[in-house]
């Protein structure tokens, strides 16, 4: 028996989430060791928004998501993606500057 994500059982069920999944597409980052966290994902919104999502995890958990929207947000996406993909873009996965230079407040 092979053990399967609650999203492909979704997607094996209901035939809107199957048809969202086969739009998406992945690949797994050279760069990253671990196989779990290797995954960089362009899939499309699931709430129906007609936005565009690229998406990818850090080694401690954290998702890094650039969401794009508006007309041609699916070719957008598609673009940065394979700037990913090809090596012309890199992931971040890394904190870039110290953590204590970063107001994660919101107030300036």
């Amino acid at each position: 028996m092979v053990a399967r994500t609650f999203e492909q059982v979704v997607a094996a069920t209901d035939p809107e989430e199957l048809a969202r999944t086969n739009r998406s597409e992945k690949y797994d980052d050279p760069a990253v060791a671990h196989d779990d966290l290797s995954k960089v994902t362009v899939h499309e919104d699931r709430h129906d928004t007609g936005d565009w999502h690229v998406s990818y995890f850090d080694d401690d958990g954290g998702c890094y998501v650039a969401v794009f929207g508006g007309p041609e947000a699916e070719l957008r996406a598609r673009q940065y993606f394979g700037a990913l993909k090809i090596g012309q873009l890199r992931t971040i996965r890394a904190m870039m500057v110290p953590a204590c230079t970063v107001d994660a407040t919101g107030r300036g």
